[in-house]
């Protein structure tokens, strides 16, 4: 279900990739980041603007750039 959420996240269908009950920090940043690289390679991220800003927020809440 986090990885769901991380994709509607990604492509803009919600503002937050925020889950009920903390669920979402629940996965390592490994797993959303091979989420996103998964999604890529699938042709799934609708916007490579928006996708590249969310992904640099993401990071950099990690200390990672």
């Amino acid at each position: 279900m986090t990885g769901v959420v991380f994709l509607a996240w990604l492509n803009g269908f919600q503002d937050h990739f925020i889950m009920l009950g903390g669920h979402h920090a629940l996965r390592p940043l490994p797993y959303v980041i091979e989420a996103f690289r998964l999604a890529d390679q699938a042709g799934l991220l609708r916007d490579p603007y928006l996708v590249v800003r969310r992904i640099g927020r993401l990071l950099a809440v990690y200390g990672t750039e």
